[in-house]
């Protein structure tokens, strides 16, 4: 067996292997007229303010929207001033409150690294699921940290 590299050639040919096939069954994205639509790549960001502080206290940001699944990855972080102090719960509360009760989203995911505990605590505390590990993942200082990716569904948002 021999190793290269795709050639024009070799898309023509994986592009009979689907002959007969219905694309929606071979992706996870959105399909519109037998052809699959592009990843969106839109973010949504918002910030948290607390009375009295000029600047915000926190920032949520969504993006990776998938509209076939319904679901959005997202990312958040708190001011370090303010850490340690609630804030992060709140945020996230109102944030996954706000997108489950406004979208169709069915599941909202992150992913953070091994060495983020206050993240993985505010996770697991909101009831957050660990879907996966992703080994050796995120390097920070020189070394290879494992990335954990949590998800929470509606249902569990609603019933929480």
């Amino acid at each position: 067996m021999k190793l290269e590299q795709v050639t024009d050639e070799c898309d023509r040919i994986f592009a009979t292997w689907r002959t007969g096939d219905r694309l929606e069954a071979q992706t996870c994205r959105p399909v519109i007229d037998g052809k699959r639509v592009a990843p969106n790549t839109e973010v949504v960001i918002f910030a948290f303010w607390e009375d009295a502080i000029a600047e915000p206290v926190g920032r949520f940001r969504y993006f990776n929207v998938n509209s076939r699944n319904r679901s959005a990855e997202f990312g958040y972080t708190v001011h370090p001033q303010f850490r340690q102090q609630g804030i992060g719960t709140v945020m996230l509360t109102a944030a996954l409150s706000h997108l489950f009760s406004t979208t169709n989203f069915n599941k909202l995911y992150c992913q953070t690294g091994a060495f983020n505990i206050a993240s993985i605590q505010l996770l697991k505390k909101l009831n957050f699921h660990q879907d996966a590990v992703l080994r050796e993942h995120h390097e920070l200082d020189g070394k290879l940290w494992d990335d954990y990716i949590y998800s929470i569904l509606r249902r569990e948002w609603e019933n929480r």
